[in-house]
């Protein structure tokens, strides 16, 4: 990754950059589009468990492409969209996995499309698991229950890995129906751990030909993950986007983002260094084959269970943590 530009970003504005996965740079380049009359192709979730390449087109809809989605999405009619989109005339952004980019480029391409008024974001992605077995993983795990969301990065409790999945249960002795938060973790979920383990992608991501090498979008986004928090002076707390600006139109959206973050222009070796993806696709776990033919052949139960008598002690001890700060905080309150 040569000739590129670096960037650690955090959105000078508090409430899109709590609601961001990292430093809410996505949000800062969506946001100035949308309010110029252009349009943004992102990911939400559309049911609690399913994820589909969505189209907006006022700035009231861009929370809903916010946030870390860990699983396959649905491109649905989306590039068909992109397309009378930019034959239209309008602006277009389009953000999702470089895979999902490169494709989109080559569709448009075929088809002859006007580029000049597109941008293209691609995402620090490390793979996917199949809808499938995120679909079994979350059936299994809120089991007794109605899963009404699903949101795996939640910063009440930081710039990390904590997630939030709000469910809705049935009380057994009144039968009054209740809506909980419920806070996970790799200590708790066994989707959550096999994804940051990287041992239930699809086969195509241990050979992705887009991590660590030339990337296909205008700008690439993460997490900046061993950013150099002094010398960025910058605070990690709320989370710190990686931007990497690829083509002089990725340069050119910079000025927006400085004007709308705290930025510190980075070393690029600085943002390889903390983030595998940019070197080498993740490498392909001799734990997979045998994930996978048990769960096709004798169903999710068996593995959920093994995961929670094998880290019943690991889960009390983050819970237990995760408790005694709660207190230590409610106390330093008062």
């Amino acid at each position: 990754m040569t000739g590129k530009v670096c960037y650690a970003v955090a959105n000078a504005s508090r409430d899109e950059l709590m609601a961001s996965s990292s430093g809410g740079a996505f949000s800062i380049i969506a946001r100035s589009v949308l309010e110029e009359g252009g349009v943004v192709y992102g990911h939400a979730f559309v049911s609690p468990t399913e994820v589909r390449c969505v189209r907006v087109d006022d700035p009231a809809g861009l929370p809903r492409l916010r946030g870390s989605k860990y699983v396959q999405s649905d491109m649905g009619t989306a590039m068909r969209d992109v397309l009378s989109d930019l034959r239209a005339g309008r602006r277009v952004v389009f953000s999702g996995t470089p895979c999902q980019v490169s494709g989109l480029s080559s569709f448009l391409r075929v088809k002859g499309a006007p580029t000049d008024g597109l941008l293209l974001i691609d995402i620090v992605c490390h793979g996917v698991p199949s809808q499938v077995f995120f679909d079994a993983c979350m059936g299994w795990e809120h089991r007794g229950s109605r899963l009404e969301s699903v949101r795996f990065r939640d910063k009440r409790e930081g710039w990390g890995t904590v997630g939030v999945a709000t469910a809705v249960i049935t009380t057994p002795v009144f039968h009054r129906s209740v809506v909980r938060d419920e806070v996970f973790s790799p200590e708790t979920s066994y989707y959550y751990e096999r994804f940051l383990a990287g041992d239930v992608y699809r086969e195509s991501c241990y050979r992705c030909p887009y991590a660590g090498g030339e990337r296909p979008g205008d700008v690439t986004i993460g997490d900046f993950w061993g950013v150099d928090q002094q010398a960025a002076g910058l605070d990690p707390r709320g989370g710190i986007s990686l931007v990497i600006t690829n083509t002089a139109r990725g340069d050119a959206v910079v000025r927006d983002i400085k004007e709308a973050s705290r930025w510190a222009e980075r070393p690029l070796g600085e943002a390889v260094a903390g983030n595998d993806q940019l070197r080498h696709p993740t490498q392909r776990p001799a734990a997979r084959d045998e994930i996978l033919e048990e769960w096709v052949e004798n169903g999710i139960d068996g593995l959920e269970e093994e995961y929670r008598r094998a880290t019943a002690w690991r889960r009390r001890a983050w819970l237990a943590k995760r408790a005694a700060k709660k207190m230590l905080k409610g106390a330093i309150r008062r």
